[in-house]
């Protein structure tokens, strides 16, 4: 058996879903009767008619051999964690279950399960995922996401890379007095997830672990967001930072270093004079 799709540990099963070729481990499936595992495992699965659910925890996560709205069966997996929002692979239906799936990139359709002991169902809805904006950064949140430049950009690796980490890393402005527009991690991967409008979650991205390294789009990045009128508050120069907030603030600086000077050559002179008046009166 693959330690790819199985680790044996002391408190049960740990499965890797999903099982090549459907092959369950021994005692991992219960039959549908049953409230609960006979022995403590996180994780099993159960038989419905050909369809498989998985459970983690009790929770059922994912679902084998499900019949889908043409038909056909496939895989479905729980879209949101808690929640009965699922959702299923429109394309390359063998490679959207692997990490890499962002990448291809795969388009999802959510939906929900109608489960019954002799089968599971995948039913279409087309009113999720929602598209929403609030907070601190909906301003440049909804600029990004009505751009069809910036759009076909994040489906790539590379755009979605770059735009990440311009949001991370970034103090955005469109409007001097605005406050800039900041975003943490998770706030940035669920912009992306958004603008891509695959059917991804924020997760999805930063579980890839491939989010934030430099692929050289950055400059392409930089020049369809100053388009939309927005800027990096840290690209001007420190002297034009410090010259907008504080404008005699060179000529005070000057003032200061003139002072200073004369209070030091009035030091040395007057120590001169000590010095001379001392040896005088030795003399």
């Amino acid at each position: 058996m693959s330690s790819r799709r199985l680790r044996l540990r002391a408190e049960g099963w740990i499965v890797m879903w999903p099982f090549e070729n459907d092959e369950y481990p021994e005692g991992y499936l219960l039959s549908t009767d049953q409230s609960g595992p006979n022995e403590p495992r996180s994780d099993y699965g159960r038989r419905h008619g050909v369809a498989v659910l998985h459970y983690r925890f009790g929770i059922a996560f994912a679902a084998d051999r499900v019949r889908l709205p043409d038909g056909t069966r496939g895989r479905a997996r729980s879209a949101d964690i808690g929640r009965q929002h699922w959702r299923r692979p429109l394309n390359d239906r063998e490679r959207a279950w692997s990490s890499a799936a962002v990448a291809i990139p795969i388009d999802w359709r959510w939906g929900k399960l109608i489960i019954t002991p002799g089968d599971v169902i995948f039913e279409d809805d087309q009113s999720l995922p929602e598209v929403y904006f609030t907070g601190d950064n909906e301003r440049l949140d909804r600029d990004l996401y009505q751009s069809r430049e910036i759009k076909d950009l994040v489906v790539t690796m590379e755009g979605c890379n770059a735009l990440y980490r311009l949001l991370v890393y970034g103090f955005w402005q469109r409007d001097p007095d605005d406050e800039p527009c900041t975003y943490m991690q998770d706030d940035a991967a669920r912009t992306l997830a958004t603008i891509r409008g695959l059917g991804e979650r924020h997760y999805d991205l930063t579980n890839a672990g491939w989010l934030g390294y430099d692929g050289g789009e950055d400059h392409l990045m930089r020049r369809h967001l100053k388009r939309l009128g927005w800027h990096d508050v840290r690209e001007q120069p420190i002297d034009t930072l410090f010259s907008e907030s504080r404008p005699n603030e060179s000529s005070e600086t000057l003032e200061l270093m003139r002072r200073m000077a004369l209070f030091l050559v009035a030091s040395v002179a007057a120590l001169h004079i000590l010095l001379a008046i001392a040896a005088l009166a030795g003399g």
